[in-house]
């Protein structure tokens, strides 16, 4: 007896991978989509996941699909247009279905993104598991007649797509109990996954109830929270530590995570597997913002995570404007204050530059409100407008004077083989640099100190001078200002840097999308971006290029702390004396600590640093006693610490953005080198 062939359907999450892997997350809320797909109706169909656009272009020249699917995001739509547009020229009856966030809300703007797009037969909104589902359905019911189907004008669940020009919808609905979905790490969906350089990504809750107008999570339906049952998740977190290979992250997909109770008994778990299987070293996950004491709570039970008191802005004006309230400042600070005192946590704040009623005032003050608070990291960003958010449309675009132009993507650029013929593909986003309120030529002063905090605060890279200025009750940030005016002190190799990048900030930036795919697309140009010359990160490739001149860097931050301490009438020689022990201190632990860690080296001081260190380098160097001999010490990579830059090289090398993404990613307290007194 012949087996008869089940017909495909593909369901894929692609990531840009030519210039190195972009979207460096498993396919995870793709494979939600496929696993109750596959639940529905895997009797009746072969289902197939993708990440690699490789992958799917082998498969492809191969098997037809019957159904050929698509999530959309910011960084991959035009990846996966071009294989669904190819994929109909070469079969019409493919049926191409796009689903996710990267999508209008307003039924015009619809109706323009789909006739941009006629190689996209349907279009799956918010939730996609119900919508495919039942889409899959009616296909089958219309014996995949989809002409016959549109001309019903059948309306399908969470489902969209055009008719005689007219946009037909469906009912918008959620899943009442998430824990339908069959979890596709427990039926093996995703272990394929686990071979490639990509980090495990689980979700525990789903909703956001909050409607900030730039973010694409912030509308009223997505407002209800759902949650997986626990023993599904104890039992998913396990599986991905028994299966993962060289990675050391975990990212938790929640959009407010340890903002609720159920929180608590997750972050147990991970303890106890942490404990088991020694992952995740990090974890990545976006706290709540109303519910700090219970944040604490979470982060005082399980190791490395990023504790988070995302801020956008700290001013009233433009958090107004952006319809969002933040934690209080009393908050924020118990916070903060708390995540520091744990040695395997780090914390941030995400600042937007370019936000409605921005100024270089208020992004300023926004910079020194997350520093004087003791932030380990500032992630500054730049306001993009998501196609579907609030902030993109017209009124809020005229309201405010932005000004925006478009730019590709970075790191999402590439050259893909599909169908024996390579084809050259980017994705562009709307950037703003500017508005009735805050000029170009300010949005420029604003990228330049954004630039200086990450090279020269960020990621415990000086701590110990911030530290220092912190004990004599400056601030830090005053620090890293007089860097940033006073350009005088940067050496020749550093002032070129930071010339490059004020430059690449403003190249490559176009009034339209499609004078942007236009440019990136031209033979010349495209290689340009795949060899890395063209359209990089600039913050995080100059950053990066900074921190290889970290003994210039290094002087710069000394000269610029004894200026801003001597500024202030409190230089004296016992200061002048430390500045100078703690200047060599840091170039041993630090320079060139991602290289040579089979290195051990010794150097004598007349400050015991081991105590230094254990008060966390707040102390008051007048209050320092130097010692009567001097005292050798050794500076080396432990074990563990190998290990962690081992697999760090491993995954970030794979990555686009590499050497930048890992500098912002990596935690580089467990990069720089321990030391201990010499014992012999």
């Amino acid at each position: 007896m012949i087996k008869k062939i089940k017909p495909s359907v593909f369901v894929s999450d692609l990531t840009h991978a030519d210039q190195g892997i972009g979207a460096s997350g498993f396919p995870l809320g793709a494979s939600y989509v496929y696993s109750y797909a596959k639940k529905m109706f895997g009797n009746q169909f072969d289902f197939k996941l993708f990440k690699m656009p490789y992958h799917l272009a082998t498969t492809m020249e191969k098997i037809s699909p019957k159904i050929l699917s698509f999530s959309n995001y910011s960084w991959n739509l035009e990846l996966g247009y071009k294989f669904s547009s190819l994929s109909k020229k070469r079969d019409p009856n493919v049926i191409t279905v796009f689903g996710g966030p990267n999508f209008p809300t307003l039924e015009v703007e619809k109706i323009k993104f789909l006739k941009k797009k006629p190689y996209i037969d349907f279009y799956i909104e918010l939730e996609g598991e119900l919508g495919f589902a039942d889409l899959i359905e009616n296909l089958i019911k219309y014996n995949f007649d989809i002409n016959k189907l549109k001309e019903d004008k059948k309306k399908i669940i969470n489902t969209c797509y055009l008719h005689n020009e007219s946009l037909i919808t469906g009912s918008i609905d959620r899943i009442k109990d998430i824990n339908i979905i069959p979890s596709p790490y427990l039926t093996g969906a995703l272990d394929q996954f686990f071979n490639l350089p990509l980090i495990p990504m689980i979700e525990t809750t789903r909703g956001c109830p909050f409607s900030c107008t730039f973010c694409a999570d912030g509308l009223a339906v997505k407002n209800k929270i759902n949650r997986y049952e626990f023993e599904r998740t104890s039992e998913e977190l396990n599986y991905i530590a028994k299966r993962r290979l060289d990675v050391d992250e975990l990212i938790i997909t929640d959009l407010n995570f340890a903002m609720y109770k159920q929180d608590i008994v997750t972050a147990k778990e991970i303890a106890k597997i942490q404990k088991i299987y020694s992952y995740p070293t990090t974890v990545d996950a976006p706290a709540g913002k109303n519910m700090p004491q219970r944040t604490i709570e979470v982060a005082s039970i399980m190791k490395g995570w990023s504790m988070g008191g995302v801020i956008q802005s700290s001013d009233p004006e433009v958090l107004k404007s952006i319809k969002r309230s933040n934690i209080s400042i009393s908050g924020y600070r118990d916070l903060i204050k708390f995540g520091n005192t744990q040695k395997s946590n780090r914390t941030y704040t995400e600042i937007i530059l370019g936000l409605p009623k921005d100024t270089k005032k208020k992004h300023f003050e926004s910079l020194k409100f997350g520093i004087d608070n003791h932030v380990n990291n500032l992630r500054t960003h730049q306001a993009m407008l998501l196609v579907g958010t609030q902030m993109a449309s017209k009124e809020d675009r005229d309201k405010y004077g932005l000004i925006t132009k478009y730019r590709t993507l970075p790191g999402n650029v590439g050259k893909y083989k599909i169908f024996g013929k390579k084809h050259a593909v980017a994705e562009i986003e709307e950037i703003v640099i500017g508005s009735n309120t805050l000029s170009v030529e300010d949005y420029l002063e604003c990228r330049i100190m954004n630039l200086i905090i990450k090279t020269f605060y960020n990621n415990s890279i000086f701590d110990e001078v911030h530290s220092l200025l912190r004990s004599m009750n400056l601030s830090p940030f005053d620090c890293l200002k007089y860097i940033k005016d006073h350009s005088e002190l940067h050496t020749k190799k550093i002032k070129e840097i930071i010339s490059n990048f004020v430059s690449e900030t403003m190249e490559d930036l176009f009034d339209s999308r499609e004078q942007a795919n236009d440019y990136v697309l031209s033979p010349k140009i495209i290689n340009k971006y795949i060899d890395g010359e063209l359209g990089t990160n600039e913050l995080f490739l100059h950053s990066s290029m900074l921190f290889d001149e970290f003994e210039d860097i290094t002087n710069l931050i000394f000269q610029a702390a004894k200026k801003t301490i001597e500024n202030n009438s409190l230089l004296s020689e016992d200061v002048n004396d430390y500045l100078i022990e703690l200047k060599n201190f840091i170039l041993l632990r630090k320079k060139n600590s991602f290289n040579n860690i089979d290195s051990v080296k010794r150097k004598k001081f007349i400050y015991n640093f081991k105590e230094i260190h254990n008060a966390e380098y707040l102390i008051n160097p007048n209050s320092i006693k130097k010692l009567k001999n001097k005292v050798e010490f050794i500076f080396f990579h432990n074990k563990e610490q190998k290990k962690y830059i081992n697999n760090q090289k491993k995954l970030y090398d794979s990555h686009a953005l590499g050497a930048g993404r890992m500098l912002q990613q990596t935690d580089l307290n467990l990069i720089f080198r321990s030391f201990d007194r010499a014992t012999v």
